[in-house]
């Protein structure tokens, strides 16, 4: 059987157990999770699991992970349109001069 790690650091645990956590959140999705995250800080901040068994600072983790690959797909998105931008309008430049 193959080892799995998680995409992202994590000091709650590690190995099988880590990656368990991780395919079940997956399967959940992030709204899903962010949301039972929420109700779990608000009302039950007390209790040391979140979902199941998987404790709230590993959730917070995988959430983080989550929010910073979205971040890094918006800003590579931003960065081509302004590219494009830029050259759509040197091409519109260099047309005029001609």
């Amino acid at each position: 059987m193959k080892s799995h790690t998680v995409p992202f650091e994590n000091r709650w645990t590690n190995g099988q157990h880590a990656w368990q956590w991780h395919c079940e959140l997956e399967r959940l999705g992030v709204p899903n999770v962010r949301t039972m995250f929420c109700e779990h800080e608000t009302h039950h901040g007390d209790d040391p699991a979140v979902i199941f068994d998987i404790p709230s600072g590993f959730v917070r983790d995988w959430l983080a992970f989550h929010d910073r690959r979205v971040a890094r797909q918006q800003l590579l998105w931003r960065a081509t349109v302004i590219v494009l931008g830029l050259i759509a309008a040197s091409g519109v430049v260099l047309g005029a001069l001609r």
